[in-house]
């Protein structure tokens, strides 16, 4: 018996949930240490251990290709303007619950600080909307 819509679109969104970490992963395993602006990764693997791992992460990656074709699981087309758009409106609302009279709930924060924390949310939140307007743009 087959998989109903249902139970498609759950295992689905599992099994893209893995393969997310696994670019994630594949990432962080090409070099030895990833650093971004709020991360830092170093990889602690030897040359061998990495391809090693690589190498089980593509079978992982071609088994999720058989499931997805012997089950008829769907997959999901990515309307990247869309999505760009949502997530930057997301992050617009995390970004506006860090200012500083919402953040004193943690401890007071004084004048000089709120304002200069406030000023670059400020200027974050319009690079932000700078962004989803270049987006929507055709």
């Amino acid at each position: 018996m087959p998989l109903n819509n249902d139970q498609k679109r759950f295992l689905a969104a599992a099994l893209m949930e893995l393969e997310e970490h696994l670019l994630q992963f594949e990432a962080w395993l090409q070099s030895d240490e990833t650093t971004t602006i709020f991360r830092r990764v170093q990889n602690p693997f030897l040359h061998e251990q990495r391809a090693k791992l690589l190498e089980l992460m593509a079978l992982v990656k071609e088994r999720l290709r058989e499931m997805r074709d012997d089950f008829d699981l769907p997959t999901e087309t990515l309307d990247l303007r869309w999505h760009l758009t949502v997530t930057l409106l997301h992050i617009a609302t995390n970004l506006e619950e860090c200012q500083s009279h919402r953040i004193k709930g943690f401890g007071k924060v004084d004048n000089e600080t709120a304002k200069q924390l406030n000023g670059y949310l400020h200027s974050l939140t319009g690079l932000i909307d700078a962004i989803g307007q270049e987006a929507k743009n055709h």
